[in-house]
Formats: structure tokens, C-alpha cells, sequence
């Protein structure tokens, strides 16, 4: 019975970064979708296009499947593949002058949406793990 209490209090502690990370990613889609429009309305090219590989913090295939298909969510950047051994995803982006910042900005994406998405699981003050 405490871990059944337990469990629905880390499923509902979740709600709250769950949120968080979608008004995040709101955000960055609409960044990213006015960057990609100002680029097609404007003369002057903007594109650096490139592939980065990007070691992934993801471990189980959900996580995984949810990085790549919110990156190809994001206008300017594509998910190529996903390796599974080692978990590495590689990302097309239309913007790149810099690869390490890009693959920064991936990372950090990642961080926010695993914080989301997992259950942090703690133990009570007690210790008690039942």
C-alpha cells in the first residue's frame, strides 16, 4: 500500500515539469518556426547546414523515440537515425555554425524533457523502501 501512495505522489510531482517542459517547448517552436519563416521571406541566406551526432541520456526506447520525434517537431532540424548501441542521435540542422553549440542545445533539450518525463524516484527520510 505505501508504494502504490508513493508511486501516485511521484506520478503527480511529475505534472508540474511536465508543464514546464511544454511551455519550453511552445517556446522554442515558435523561435524556430519565425527563424525558419524570417530565413524563406528574407534574400540573404542564413542556412549552415550540417549532421551532429549527439550521445543520448535516454534508456529506454520511449525516451529515445520522444528526443528524435521532438526534434523533427522543430522547424530547421531533422532527426536522421537513432544508434542504439551506443544510444547516439544524429540531427540534421539548417543552422549550424557552430556543431559543439548545436549539439549543446540538443543536450540541454534533452536534459529538460528526461526531467519531465521520468519519475524521479527518492527515498524517504526514513530510508524505508517499502
Amino acid at each position: 500500500m505505501t508504494r502504490m501512495i508513493r508511486r501516485t505522489g511521484q506520478e503527480l510531482a511529475r505534472i508540474p515539469r511536465l508543464l514546464v517542459f511544454v511551455g519550453y517547448f511552445a517556446y522554442a517552436l515558435v523561435v524556430a518556426s519565425l527563424w525558419v519563416a524570417w530565413d524563406v521571406l528574407t534574400p540573404r541566406q542564413r542556412l549552415r547546414a550540417g549532421i551532429v551526432a549527439m550521445p543520448m541520456q535516454g534508456r529506454t526506447p520511449m525516451e529515445m523515440t520522444l528526443m528524435a520525434n521532438l526534434v523533427s517537431l522543430t522547424p530547421g532540424t531533422l532527426s536522421v537515425t537513432i544508434n542504439a548501441e551506443p544510444n547516439v542521435l544524429y540531427v540534421h540542422g539548417m543552422y549550424q555554425d557552430d556543431a559543439e553549440a548545436f549539439r549543446q542545445e540538443l543536450q540541454d533539450f534533452e536534459r529538460r524533457m528526461l526531467s519531465a518525463v521520468r519519475i524521479h524516484d527518492r527515498p524517504s527520510r526514513t530510508g524505508d523502501m517499502s
